[in-house]
């Protein structure tokens, strides 16, 4: 077995396994050694999937470590000498959070056209400014955009809060596209009262949405929420205004998907997405995918089942429980109407 792909844990017993040295054909000849994060200095951590591997991962980060497969590692200035072989072109979804995208991503990766990745965590690095400087963005990017084969497109799903770089990795690559995914603000306080964890998540990431909000519409002066309603309305706020920035900015190159309209009428809505993607819808295999197993499991974790149904129910009950904190959060938008023109485009959708 070659050195780059002996599985972790090989070699004498209780010697202290270090992954092999990755070179830049092996990047760059396909998107096998995926390259997971830079946890420290300029070392990148891999890890080698396959095509099934990619397809079934909701996350590519360090969950990714749980799977028993090779790992390898490598500088980050050769991850950016792969990149030279790889120019940025991938297509990407940007999204609020608990809107669905996972279930889009999974569902246009039924199409042969798309190579679907989710939540890669470098771009999570990046929109944290944290990459270090031996691996610009472009790089990155030109890396992420691998296929395994010629007539694919990879089409990056990414987390909620990197949709702050949205303008700059539209920028990086001039011929991508992307699908802008939300719901309203009612739906969203909605979902995220309907899970627990939703809204520990919300509240970790409160501070840095808020500073994220001031710094976007910085001419005005923006009162802190001061109950959790508020708190994740200004999330919404703030995720779906950078959306709003940059589909003004890129205005033919994007394409928004109201996930409540989506669980409506999938199929119109679904090639839609598609179309505003740069692909040709095809009815079939779109009809195929949404008549298949996605359409009743919790995109995240296939292994339980979810369907339209039930997020009726949760969402139902979460709203009665909830109404006093969400009319609160609302409340909180109704404050900042007319006082931006941005807020107010956002506050539109």
């Amino acid at each position: 077995m070659p050195p780059s792909l002996k599985p972790p844990g090989s070699g004498a017993p209780g010697a202290v396994q270090v992954p092999p040295l990755i070179d830049v054909e092996q990047i760059s000849s396909s998107p096998a050694w995926f390259p997971v994060n830079c946890p420290k200095g300029d070392t990148v951590r891999l890890v080698r999937l396959d095509e099934a591997d990619y397809r079934s991962a909701s996350f590519l980060d360090q969950r990714l470590f749980q799977l028993n497969r090779p790992r390898g590692r490598c500088a980050a200035t050769e991850l950016s000498n792969a990149a030279q072989h790889c120019p940025p072109h991938a297509s990407y979804i940007f999204h609020i959070g608990h809107v669905g995208s996972t279930l889009i991503s999974r569902l246009l990766g039924e199409a042969p056209e798309w190579f679907c990745l989710r939540e890669p965590a470098l771009l999570r690095q990046a929109a944290a400014g944290q990459l270090p400087p031996q691996l610009p963005l472009p790089a990155l990017l030109g890396v992420l955009s691998r296929t395994w084969r010629a007539e694919q497109r990879a089409l990056i799903k990414t987390t909620s809060f990197v949709s702050e770089l949205a303008e700059a990795l539209l920028a990086d690559s001039p011929d991508s596209r992307a699908l802008l995914v939300f719901t309203s603000a009612r739906t969203y306080l909605c979902a995220i009262f309907g899970g627990p964890n939703s809204r520990v998540e919300s509240q970790t990431l409160a501070p840095a949405r808020f500073e994220r909000l001031r710094r976007r519409v910085g001419a005005i002066e923006l009162r802190a929420p001061a109950c959790e309603g508020e708190s994740i309305a200004m999330s919404w706020l703030c995720e779906a205004s950078a959306l709003c920035q940059a589909a003004e900015r890129y205005p033919t190159r994007v394409g928004w998907l109201d996930f409540e309209r989506f669980l409506l009428d999938p199929l119109p809505v679904l090639s839609a997405g598609c179309a505003a993607l740069g692909a040709v819808p095809h009815a079939p295999t779109l009809s195929t995918a949404l008549a298949g197993p996605l359409m009743r499991q919790y995109a995240k974790a296939p292994e339980y089942g979810y369907d339209r149904e039930l997020r009726r129910e949760v969402l139902a009950h979460a709203e009665q429980e909830n109404a006093r904190e969400i009319q609160r959060g609302l409340a909180w938008l109704g404050e900042l109407a007319g006082r931006h023109p941005l807020i107010e485009r956002t506050l539109a959708l």
